[in-house]
């Protein structure tokens, strides 16, 4: 699919309209990278993205062991994403980004250490109306930059939710409560797992996920986001996920 949209749209950068790639080096360069990682439970600063030991100890259930960004959902990375469902060329752009954030990962915190790269999955309807599901790409660019088992059907939604930039914290929450299942768990039990998302914010999707990967067994959760919304600030309060 890939190749007929380059043939039926010659590269041209969609950002600058200078030719030879759909996002140019220069506008690429533009692109701002998160310069510091959070805790995915309090939102507070943590060396290279790892949870903190006191939230993990205070959150009911078994939560992420870290999560990294590459991007702050800003500028051109933030267009990029929400204008990825409106046409060809916005599409490949995306593409094109997600490369880019497997190479910048590479260089920042080296080869994931897991076994199983696991896209957050679209709910249908949203999946019916925009025709792709972003989490895979990114999915597919990491698991190819890094040689990682990938699987876009172990992970499923089992029912619509509202758009969570919609909701408040507690909002996202509920709005995720019960919507993600697992349909093999032999494929999950004692793997070290790669979830990934196009955005994190507050972190609920990834937390809701996380809970029914390790009821089925997963030795350990990490999570990948493209990019990450304006840093949400919870006054150092652990975030229960229960």
């Amino acid at each position: 699919m890939e190749n007929l949209l380059k043939y039926l749209f010659p590269p041209k950068c969609v950002f600058c309209g200078s030719e030879g790639e759909i996002f140019c080096g220069t506008c690429l360069a533009e692109c701002s990278l998160l310069p510091t990682q959070y805790c995915l439970l309090c939102d507070l600063p943590s060396e290279s993205g790892y949870t903190h030991k006191h939230c993990a100890e205070k959150a009911k259930v078994p939560v992420p062991s870290r999560l990294l960004c590459v991007y702050s959902y800003s500028g051109k990375v933030r267009d990029c994403i929400k204008f990825s469902k409106y046409g060809a060329k916005q599409f490949l752009s995306l593409r094109q980004l997600c490369r880019e954030a497997a190479g910048v990962y590479d260089e920042m915190w080296g080869v994931p250490t897991t076994d199983l790269c696991l896209p957050i999955p679209s709910s249908p309807k949203k999946l019916a109306s925009r025709g792709f599901n972003q989490a895979n790409m990114i999915a597919e660019e990491f698991s190819k930059k890094f040689h990682l088992s990938l699987n876009k059907n172990l992970l499923i939604r089992v029912r619509n939710t509202e758009a969570q930039h919609t909701q408040d914290r507690e909002g996202r929450r509920e709005n995720v409560r019960g919507s993600f299942a697992v349909t093999n768990p032999s494929e999950i039990k004692e793997k070290k797992i790669l979830l990934v998302d196009d955005i994190s914010t507050t972190g609920a999707t990834f937390i809701e996920s996380t809970k029914v990967l390790y009821a089925a067994g997963a030795a350990e959760v990490q999570c990948l986001a493209l990019s990450k919304r304006e840093k949400v600030c919870y006054n150092g309060a652990a975030y229960n996920p229960a």
